[in-house]
């Protein structure tokens, strides 16, 4: 936070947005991390801080779940799904294709923002539109009309062998 002038502060960010209004939010789904919790959280970006939501009875089955069966995602270390909160773009583009098209292309820069983060960290990534919409809805609470899902990114620690080939198809990652 930067302050602007005495009555405001302005949040700088680390990707470009639409209209200057971050119109997504990050859920997480959080398998295998040290020091948090399995579970969903959602991230509030104001606070710096993850919000415990409500628990799901198979956790693992829930983020197959999520990425629509693609079981290469679903044991991802932490999966985010990006879901912008359409009206904060639509009152500003009222009525007009633009509104949606901006949400598109902030979920392309920050999907690119946490896969180039976690490459730097070492870590794999990925990111996704073959996602499962309803249920993602239903476990964070969203309604699709005003907050949905339109990808999951993902990372987590590489495995020390490659399982699934289409993942490193010159053998830049796992050599053979």
């Amino acid at each position: 936070v930067v302050t602007h002038a005495d009555d405001s502060d302005v949040q700088k960010k680390t990707s470009p947005w639409g209209g200057a209004l971050h119109p997504t939010e990050p859920y997480l789904i959080v398998q295998r991390v040290e020091g948090i919790a399995p579970g969903l959280y959602h991230y509030r970006a104001g606070d710096h801080a993850l919000q415990p939501l409500a628990p799901v009875d198979d956790l693992a089955r829930f983020a197959w779940i999520a990425v629509a069966g693609q079981r290469w995602f679903a044991d991802a270390h932490v999966l985010v799904v990006l879901a912008p909160r359409f009206h904060r773009n639509f009152w500003k583009y009222r009525n007009h294709a633009k509104a949606y098209r901006v949400t598109i292309l902030d979920v392309g820069h920050l999907s690119q923002t946490l896969l180039l983060s976690a490459t730097e960290l070492g870590l794999g990534a990925f990111v996704t539109a073959a996602i499962n919409e309803a249920d993602i809805e239903k476990a964070f609470g969203l309604t699709s009309f005003v907050d949905g899902p339109l990808a999951v990114c993902g990372f987590g620690i590489r495995a020390d062998t490659m399982a699934t080939s289409e993942f490193d198809p010159n053998g830049n990652v796992w050599p053979r």
